[in-house]
């Protein structure tokens, strides 16, 4: 029967499945899109749901079904607990609606694990084959993507690795080399993918998703688990620039914010652990709607490759270059300042844009110096070995009326 459809299904104590799902963090949302694709990676929502406690026990009832194996039966019996302890009244049929909740939280959590999996023996087995489950459920356009196969490397996987859409049932199977050659297969030609506009209903453009594929499922669940900010970053470089900025606006939730900090944070401890280090970034902000639309109208010459900031380890905390001899020894960062370095950018004063330098200063809320004016200087179209983006030139501090030189365009805020 239907109703006993259990978690065994899914993979019992699969603990991959069960750290993506205990790792989220909970967040109340409106809707489904309230949040981007890729943050669902990181956090967890159910749509309509705006109590944060009624959202903590629902995915608690959800971990607990992925680590006991426990039945669809028993999570209806926890989620009609929590609704009538929160008062919820949810849209649709309880059946319809905890099935939803049920079956496409297991499976991303499983398919996130199974990434994590697929990583680690990718030396071995480097190559991934779409597979759909084979019945007439099964969408025309993810039929189409059936026996398809890549490197696990290629672009393809970071926006067609299953779930797909709510229900989709698809998944991979991995090979090495030598088996395709023992099947008498060869890898597919590269995928041309294309995209489609999402509108709401009142006429919104509100998203571009790859054909074929749900608004908010177009991301890897593993990517996105894993790599968070990297995954968000290859969302907002697939979109035209007018939608970067909207996108940003609802994807740095207050708990994906928090899930930047902490990426940061364990960035940091790398770096200052190992010289290895030296040579990576991190991904720790994203440009904002008004600092877009500010740039776009004052600064029409710069042509921006990408919206992500990131930081190099070799870059922090060090002075602005122009800081004046006076101000140079009270310019350094203290290290509860560099730690929330991700907030500092989003919760700005104000945005300039250094005509001389060419580069954008952040102006961060708050001070840690009566006489200076906090500063986050960004060189944009850096190359990083993720790609372009806006790299921290430096951490400073400068005397404010500095900031008011003939050199600065404020874009955004006030000083």
């Amino acid at each position: 029967m239907a109703d006993q459809v259990a978690v065994r299904d899914f993979g019992v104590q699969f603990q991959g499945a069960i750290d993506n799902l205990k790792g989220k963090l909970p967040e109340s949302t409106l809707a489904w899109d309230d949040l981007a694709g890729p943050v669902h990676g990181k956090v967890f929502a159910i749509a309509g749901a705006t109590n944060v406690d009624l959202v903590s026990d629902i995915q608690k009832s959800l971990v607990s079904a992925l680590e006991k194996g426990t039945t669809i039966s028993q999570f209806r019996k926890d989620f009609d607990a929590s609704v009538q302890q929160y008062g919820w009244t949810y849209k649709g049929k309880r059946g319809w609606r905890t099935s939803v909740i049920f079956d496409n939280n297991m499976r991303s959590a499983h398919m996130a694990g199974r990434w994590e999996q697929l990583l680690a023996n990718s030396d071995r087995r480097p190559y991934l084959q779409y597979r759909t489950a084979g019945d007439a459920r099964v969408r025309p356009r993810h039929r189409a993507w059936n026996g398809l196969i890549f490197l696990i490397t290629d672009v393809f996987w970071s926006t067609h690795y299953p779930p797909n859409d709510f229900g989709c049932r698809c998944t991979v199977r991995a090979y090495s080399y030598a088996d395709l050659d023992s099947l008498g297969v060869k890898p597919s030609p590269p995928y041309e993918i294309k995209y489609r506009t999402v509108i709401s209903k009142d006429g919104e453009i509100k998203d571009q998703v790859p054909i074929g594929i749900g608004p908010g499922w177009d991301h890897n669940v593993g990517q996105s688990w894993l790599a968070p900010e990297l995954a968000l970053g290859q969302k907002l470089a697939s979109l035209p620039r007018y939608l970067q900025g909207p996108m940003v606006d609802k994807a740095i939730s207050p708990a994906f914010q928090k899930v930047l900090s902490e990426q940061f944070k364990t960035f940091r401890n790398a770096s200052e652990a190992t010289s290895a280090a030296r040579k990576t970034a991190q991904i720790v902000s994203f440009l904002d709607s008004p600092t877009l639309t500010a740039l776009a109208e004052k600064v029409p010459a710069l042509t921006l490759e990408s919206t992500s900031v990131g930081v190099f380890n070799r870059n922090i905390g060090l002075a602005e270059s122009g800081a004046t001899a006076k101000a140079a020894a009270s310019s350094t960062w203290p290290a509860d300042w560099i730690d929330a370095l991700p907030e500092n950018l989003r919760n700005y004063r104000a945005v300039l844009w250094d005509t001389q330098a060419e580069a954008l200063v952040v102006i961060p809320q708050g001070g840690f110096d009566k006489l200076l004016v906090p500063q986050v200087v960004l060189r944009p179209n850096a190359t990083t070995q993720q790609g372009r983006a806006l790299s921290v030139k430096s951490l400073g501090a400068l005397p404010a009326a500095d900031l008011k030189a003939e050199r600065y365009t404020l874009l955004v805020g006030k000083l």
